[in-house]
């Protein structure tokens, strides 16, 4: 009788822990799964989005090193990151060509009827072709020279990775030599609402899924979307510019 008994006592058991595991993987598979979007910018007039902020391969008109009007600049291998503050400079950043902005130094565009503010940026590798811009953040405040990444990107009012680990793919050779741009971000303006926090500080990091080779990498104000063509324009740009590089091939 107590066998009888202690086999069912294991029984039991063993139904239980059955039923708690199947319970468990169902909870995981119920689970929302976090994905990373990729947007690829690698080829010529290419285009998207991200958490409501709209990014563009861009090629500006050339304007040479240090003439492009640059608020931070950031150079490392690997891995590198920065913000751009009037106060101590952190991690990648170099104190030359970062300073602080207001958001009134940031232009603004019209697409299709909603507006946003407009930055640039200039990427500038010594040999790799690819980079991953794989974090980027954007943070008001009433002053620009606070020091302290944790402090001042607490509560971002635009985070590429929110709800999923989002980042963009580029290709510095796109575009030949610096001073020119190599993409547009542009951040609905929606967001730079506080009346009380005029500067604007913006944090990036390269290099996580394509790492950066010591190139240095800058962050300019936008030029106000002349260059930037229609969605039909930009299919129509990159079906030329295939066409003309076959054509180089032959």
């Amino acid at each position: 009788m107590r066998r009888k008994l202690r086999r069912k006592g294991v029984r039991v058991r063993r139904l239980v822990r059955s039923a708690l595991s199947i319970f468990l993987l169902g909870m995981v598979v119920m689970q929302p799964s976090a994905r990373a979007a990729v947007v690829d910018l690698t080829t010529l007039g290419s285009s998207g989005s991200a958490n409501g902020a709209q990014f563009y391969q861009f090629d500006e008109i050339p304007t040479g090193t240090g003439v492009i009007d640059s608020f931070l600049r950031i150079q490392g291998f690997g891995v590198q990151h920065g913000y751009n503050t009037d106060g101590t400079v952190e991690y990648d950043t170099m104190s030359s060509f970062t300073h602080s902005i207001q958001i009134s130094d940031v232009p603004t565009i019209d697409i299709g009827g909603t507006l946003y503010r407009e930055f640039m940026l200039d990427i500038n590798q010594d040999g790799q072709r690819i980079l991953s811009l794989d974090e980027l953040r954007i943070a008001l405040w009433d002053t620009g020279n606070l020091s302290g990444y944790s402090s001042i990107f607490a509560s971002p009012i635009y985070d590429l990775d929110a709800g999923g680990d989002n980042w963009i793919k580029l290709d510095d050779l796109l575009n030949t030599g610096s001073g020119h741009g190599d993409m547009l971000a542009l951040i609905p303006d929606s967001l730079f609402t506080d009346p009380s926090s005029q500067y604007v500080y913006l944090y990036s990091k390269f290099g996580v899924n394509s790492a950066a080779d010591n190139g240095f990498e800058e962050w300019a104000y936008g030029t106000q979307g002349p260059l930037i063509p229609e969605p039909t324009t930009i299919a129509l740009l990159g079906f030329g510019a295939l066409v003309l590089l076959r054509r180089k091939r032959r």
